[in-house]
């Protein structure tokens, strides 16, 4: 998701997209998290829904995001946990340590929509690597998109004492990326609209096949994967796919 769509969507992440991943994926992290042998960096840690548990359960985590807003958030959900995070691109990652675990979490590759920008991000990851430390890239498993000019309805659901309503609609671009534009509308107790905005990425869908070759390409051993989060086997169903890489 690009810089301004994240400041936008930061007070309303929870209710949004913090409430559209039907797996725990969160415990699957954890579960890496804990078994890792040193420091684990989450890559798009936002208002930290991940981030947090990592930390409430003793792991030693840090966390760069590109939204300020997110992040203010995140500090503000985990005041009592004095988390370490920092403002950062993805595709301009400035850490000196190094990680026994990284994170590319919720799709978070799929904002990587050009080859040069994924080889020079997992070139940077190498770097942040611990010697036989771990890389996760998760990634939604395509289907086919169907484009509609309309704004169609995702969901209203209840936020603060009101709701959050979000519709979207969806333009697959000639050159396989998908352009998304999302509307929000929050409402008060009433039914009444307090404020609206739109949002407005461009994603590219990778197949499972697909990350494992750019991890290929690059030099890293695929080491495991998983799908939606551990709950799923590799069929046709599946909605995530989980690839672990070490390099070289």
């Amino acid at each position: 998701m690009s810089a301004w769509s994240y400041d936008q969507i930061a007070a309303v992440y929870a209710t949004d997209m913090g409430q559209s991943m039907p797996f725990d994926d969160v415990g699957y992290y954890r579960e890496l998290a804990q078994r890792a042998h040193g420091p684990v960096l989450e890559l798009g840690c936002g208002t930290g829904r991940i981030l947090l548990p990592l930390l409430r359960a003793g792991v030693d985590s840090f966390g760069v995001d590109r939204s300020l807003p997110m992040l203010q958030q995140l500090r503000r959900d985990g005041s009592d946990l004095a988390p370490r995070v920092a403002q950062m691109d993805l595709r301009a990652l400035a850490l000196s340590g190094r990680f026994a675990l990284i994170l590319a979490p919720y799709s978070l590759i799929t904002y990587l929509t050009r080859a040069a920008q994924v080889d020079a991000f997992l070139d940077q990851v190498r770097e942040l690597l611990d010697a036989g430390g771990t890389l996760l890239l998760d990634a939604f498993v395509p289907r086919p998109v169907e484009s509609f000019e309309d704004f169609r309805r995702d969901y209203a659901r209840p936020h603060g004492s009101g709701m959050l309503e979000r519709h979207k609609r969806i333009r697959q671009l000639d050159d396989g990326c998908n352009r998304i534009e999302r509307r929000y509308r929050l409402l008060d107790g009433n039914g009444q609209l307090i404020d609206e905005f739109t949002t407005v990425d461009v994603i590219r869908p990778y197949a499972p096949d697909a990350l494992h070759h750019m991890l290929r390409r690059n030099g890293y051993r695929v080491c495991g994967e998983a799908f939606d989060y551990g709950s799923g086997a590799a069929t046709e169903a599946a909605r995530f796919c989980s690839v672990l890489a070490t390099a070289g």
